[in-house]
């Protein structure tokens, strides 16, 4: 403001800048409580479900250590970033959010993007940059992930790139990881885009080793199929990439063994698996977002058949199309269509409902890994919720997990 021959000249630009400032605080006032909203927005987490939800929980807390607010990744076919298909609750039950909510802040993406809108509308966009943490340098599992908000936000900043290995044990580490990805993500920009690729965690607080709980929808479904299957033994055999592929009718019929020497006899099996739950028919399909149809032997083939040769099985499809029930087996192999409660269907939840099931079975099997499946973050889960169920007293677990190998 300048006075001039006894009139006052007002710095009208001043003044607009000073109203879209004292709009940008009551904007990030509504939607962080605070006078300067900073987020952590993952658009892409490598690894499919059960270790992408490790990934995010690890996020979760860097985030809260950084003061920032994450937003919560949207979901579909078995992933988690900011461009997928479904809300986080798709997936997913908030409880864990609430437990845990005074080590860090979250956001949903339906509330992230008015927050983006509202400060556009303001004239002050949010700043963000493209900020990637990865393994090795010649991996290119985030190649392919473009960020569904550039058009949104001011990418005024350079990407930013930190390689960093990524060894199990912390002994093996050249820092501390959590430090060391705290000194890398501090900025100054309004939302830190990240492309995150890991295998292990870094946070110590026993807190982020709690599974992501899901949501009740999927609880139900599962709940409806156990009742119906009971009693009966669960089955995890991953057979995608297992080495060497000879190995699968010999696992087959151990596995056969193993059922029959179970303490109740005439048991239902129900059975998870990366193989095609509709066999070999006109719409088969493997179950794994990995697993390609051209990867299936006579070896995994006729292991199967063995196995329903022999055992009276049930699997889980998703009700989308007509089952060709002409196709199949006349007897024991037993479909139970699966609600996708969503359109377009997304395959992955069949994963959820299966481990859900799985952890409700009086008994439970996996292939022994390196020998009749993989080691797999799918079967930990189920082992951990059936053996911390199997030590509270739930007399519906007789037992916990066991493994059939040749």
């Amino acid at each position: 403001m300048n006075r001039q021959d006894g009139f006052v000249e007002i710095d009208r630009e001043l003044l607009e800048q000073r109203e879209r400032e004292a709009r940008r605080r009551q904007i990030d006032q509504k939607f962080c409580g605070r006078d300067q909203c900073s987020f952590v927005l993952p658009v892409a987490i490598t690894e499919q479900e059960s270790k992408a939800q490790e990934h995010f929980r690890q996020l979760a807390f860097l985030s809260g250590k950084l003061d920032r607010t994450i937003v919560l990744p949207n979901v579909h076919s078995s992933h988690l970033g900011a461009c997928r298909r479904f809300p986080f609750d798709f997936y997913y039950d908030h409880r864990w959010l609430h437990q845990n909510k005074r080590f860090f802040s979250y956001i949903t993406m339906q509330d992230f993007r008015d927050w983006v809108a509202e400060r556009r509308q303001a004239g002050t966009t949010p700043t963000s940059e493209d900020t990637y943490v990865e393994i090795n340098a010649n991996f290119h599992f985030l190649d392919k992930a473009d960020n569904c908000f550039h058009h949104l936000l001011d990418f005024a900043l350079e990407r930013r790139r930190l390689v960093l290995e990524d060894p199990e044990q912390f002994s093996r580490r050249e820092s501390n990881y959590t430090q060391t990805l705290m000194n890398f993500l501090t900025s100054e920009t309004d939302v830190i885009s990240l492309f995150y690729d890991r295998r292990f965690g870094y946070i110590e607080n026993p807190e982020v080793d709690e599974a992501l709980p899901y949501h009740d929808r999927w609880h139900a479904l599962a709940d409806q199929i156990a009742t119906q299957m009971s009693p009966f033994v669960a089955i995890h055999w991953r057979m995608e990439r297992l080495d060497p592929v000879t190995n699968m009718v010999p696992c087959a019929e151990a596995l056969v063994r193993k059922v029959d020497d179970l303490p109740e006899q005439d048991l239902k099996v129900f059975l998870l698996t990366d193989y095609p739950h509709l066999l070999n028919t006109s719409k088969a399909h493997p179950e794994s977002m990995s697993f390609k149809l051209n990867e299936l032997t006579s070896d995994h083939h006729d292991a199967i058949a063995y196995v329903y040769q022999h055992l009276d099985v049930t699997v889980t499809t998703l009700q989308k199309d007509q089952i060709p029930y002409d196709e199949l087996p006349k007897e024991h192999w037993n479909i139970i269509p699966v609600q996708p409660y969503a359109r377009p269907p997304d395959m992955s939840v069949l994963g959820i409902v299966d481990k859900l099931v799985a952890m409700r079975a009086q008994y439970f099997l996996a292939g022994k890994p390196g020998v009749c499946g993989k080691q797999s973050s799918f079967t930990k889960r189920i082992m951990e919720e059936r053996h911390q169920a199997h030590e509270a007293g739930d007399e519906t677990v007789k037992v916990a997990m066991d493994i059939f190998s040749i």
